[in-house]
């Protein structure tokens, strides 16, 4: 006998019941957003990230039709602003525009107050471009190869936007591959490490387009290589780095939008809408081209699993170059 028309007073009440468990669901995402939303930026501002974290932004207002709000939160690596996004309330009101170093801190740090994977919801890849390897213009070096030979000389200088950042990792890297000595200088940020750079107190660095190419332009620095796999179409002169024998080699620098864990369905599904029409906006695509910054839009699974590949392959450098911060 069919329970519910033996006992249709309890079914009715199960299906009642049913019905009031998706209103909070239904509710957050017709409702969703309803205030300004806070974006955290887990780097200094004025550097690479933060100017192209606005830019987005600024779009993700304008398909939310709410004010999203930039904050920095730079210090330890990024650690300090993904703690912060991890413990806030997980309703869709803080969220995090993550770089590459929220994948590589897992292996670098032996304690982390949070985990990339279990403590964070996904919402979708945004953006992602490739380091340039620069030097001030008053440098000897005026090559990648004349770099080599100089760090197998002597010990060379560099710097980073911080320990664990992908301007630190990558050039660990390319140390590691191309076999060549240089000491790592820390900044709290892209934009410090530049101007270290442009006051000559470092040999090199690695810096995003945001932070290179303004300068490279206006002729105060070299732009010895793009650490993309081949050459980029905006600047055909410039060579890859894995074009000196060293092939496969590539620094992909992207940034992530997530949220807390617990964070409901709906809103993340929200919010990927809203970042995947922002990223599609005429103008946002324009200012992106103009850093050699490429839109890249995804689902929050494919974010999901883009990320875990990322924990992977720098869990695999790092060891490899004994890279170490505590």
């Amino acid at each position: 006998m069919n329970a519910c028309r033996a006992v249709p007073r309890n079914c009715a009440q199960i299906a009642l019941v049913a019905a009031v468990a998706t209103l909070p669901a239904v509710a957050w995402s017709e409702t969703y957003p309803s205030k300004p939303i806070r974006l955290v930026v887990n780097s200094s501002a004025g550097g690479g990230a933060d100017v192209v974290a606005r830019l987005v932004a600024e779009k993700l207002a304008v398909a939310l039709k709410q004010p999203v709000i930039v904050e920095n939160k730079p210090g330890a690596g990024g650690n300090i602003g993904a703690d912060y996004v991890a413990r806030a309330a997980a309703d869709g009101y803080t969220l995090l525009a993550a770089n590459s170093s929220f994948a590589s801190n897992l292996t670098l740090y032996r304690k982390l107050p949070f985990h990339p994977v279990r403590d964070f919801a996904p919402v979708s890849l945004m953006v992602a471009n490739y380091f340039y390897l620069c030097v001030p213009a008053a440098s000897p070096l005026k090559s990648f190869p004349e770099l080599v030979a100089k760090g197998r000389q002597s010990e060379l200088t560099y710097a980073s936007a911080g320990a664990g950042q992908g301007s630190h990792l990558g050039m660990e890297l390319l140390k590691d591959l191309a076999g060549f000595k240089a000491v790592h200088v820390p900044y709290g940020g892209m934009a410090p490490a530049a101007v270290s750079l442009l006051s000559g107190n470092v040999d090199m660095s690695l810096l995003t387009p945001a932070s290179a190419l303004p300068q490279a332009e206006t002729g105060k620095l070299r732009l010895l290589g793009v650490t993309a796999p081949k050459r980029q179409s905006s600047l055909p002169d410039v060579p890859a780095i894995a074009e000196f024998g060293l092939p496969g080699f590539e620094v992909n620098n992207w940034q992530g939008l997530l949220a807390p864990a617990g964070t409901p369905p709906a809103i993340i599904a929200r919010l990927n809408q809203a970042v995947n029409q922002a990223l599609k906006m005429p103008d946002l695509d324009a200012k992106l081209a103009e850093m050699n910054t490429e839109a890249r839009g995804s689902t929050p699974e494919e974010f999901k699993a883009f990320l875990a590949a990322e924990i992977d392959k720098w869990r695999d450098v790092i060891k490899r170059t004994n890279t170490q911060i505590d």
